[in-house]
């Protein structure tokens, strides 16, 4: 990855806590390319998931780490406007990268990040360069 800093995005982070090969690999290039930003999206996307699983006390404290070692990015009307402009030119070409998804992909363009993610939506994007 070239950019200053990286978006872990819910894959990665699932990968993380599941402790997996690829979880191993997101923990690596979080340590080659700081700082590590999250979109407060992936937030949203995290507290449900892990919610069903763990329940709102460990989610609380998995989330309270994640914080820890991140900067989160709030979505404004230029990742908005970004975003919609993404779906828009995505259903064109008939993708099923869902909204959160083109949010994030926004966020990584205005804020010159890679994206962090196995998410198979983001292949092919140049914001999302090694999947893990």
């Amino acid at each position: 990855m070239t950019r200053a800093g990286i978006l872990a995005d819910t894959f990665a982070w699932i990968e993380i806590l599941k402790k997996t090969d690829r979880g191993e690999r997101a923990i690596a290039l979080m340590e080659k390319n700081p700082p590590v930003f999250i979109s407060v999206l992936t937030l949203y996307e995290l507290q449900y998931l892990l919610e069903e699983q763990y329940g709102k006390d460990r989610t609380s404290a998995l989330i309270g780490t994640i914080l820890s070692h991140t900067e989160v990015i709030p979505v404004d009307n230029p990742i908005a406007i970004a975003g919609g402009s993404i779906k828009s030119g995505q259903k064109k070409k008939k993708s099923r990268m869902g909204a959160v998804d083109c949010m994030i992909l926004a966020t990584a363009r205005i804020y010159n990040l890679n994206i962090l993610t196995g998410d198979l939506h983001f292949k092919g994007c140049r914001e999302a360069p090694d999947l893990i």
